[in-house]
């Protein structure tokens, strides 16, 4: 009887450490790990969408040529334009999108890309600390040398406007879920768009019966 005991004991104390849980380290950039959840955008889908907008637009042949005008008129083979990115339009039926990771990925693709120079005092980009440093201009605390001044921002010349449309089917047991981002590039001085991106992604979930 105790050595059933004994062997009870030890086969249940391998059972516990069978049932530990281990952490991996991975790269999302890198590595794909179809884990997900259902109805949320991933970091995974927003990093493949900035990659192939950004890649697009910076190739495509009226943007070229558009970038060569705008080197003539600046005078200058070194010039680029700067553009702004407008605010993402939610058109999905998740109020919760993470618009701002989408944003941030636009803009590091768009930096990367050497193309353009992205704006921070406008569009979804703007933050207040570009206009906070213009009010330091008279306060006798700080050394006016080195202050910004007012009438030194540079005004975009384009602008990037992105959206995502979400469309959802069902047939008995099975969900199909589309995203639909869409983005456009137009030159502000004309208002004429120059370049358009369409790119859909998405899963399909099928409900399981399970029984004996």
């Amino acid at each position: 009887m105790k050595g059933k005991v004994i062997f009870g004991a030890a086969a249940f104390m391998m059972l516990l450490s069978g049932c530990g849980t281990t952490t991996t380290v991975y790269d999302p950039s890198a590595m794909k790990t179809g884990i997900r959840q259902e109805g949320v955008v991933s970091s995974e889908e927003f990093r493949e969408v900035a990659v192939a907008a950004v890649k697009g637009a910076m190739t495509n042949g009226k943007f070229l040529a558009f970038l060569r005008k705008y080197k003539k008129e600046k005078n200058d083979p070194d010039a680029i334009p700067v553009l702004k990115l407008d605010r993402v339009v939610n058109d999905t039926d998740d109020p919760d999108l993470n618009v701002s990771e989408m944003t941030d990925m636009l803009n590091e693709e768009l930096l990367n890309a050497g193309r353009v120079d992205v704006s921070l005092a406008e569009g979804s980009g703007r933050t207040q600390a570009i206009a906070a440093s213009r009010d330091l201009e008279d306060d006798e605390n700080f050394d006016q040398q080195t202050v910004v001044k007012h009438g030194t921002l540079q005004a975009a010349r384009l602008v990037l406007r992105p959206k995502v449309i979400s469309n959802e089917v069902r047939d008995g047991r099975r969900k199909a879920v589309t995203r639909t981002f869409v983005m456009e590039l137009a030159d502000l001085r004309t208002g004429l768009v120059m370049w358009k991106f369409t790119k859909q992604l998405g899963f399909i979930k099928e409900q399981r019966i399970v029984g004996w």
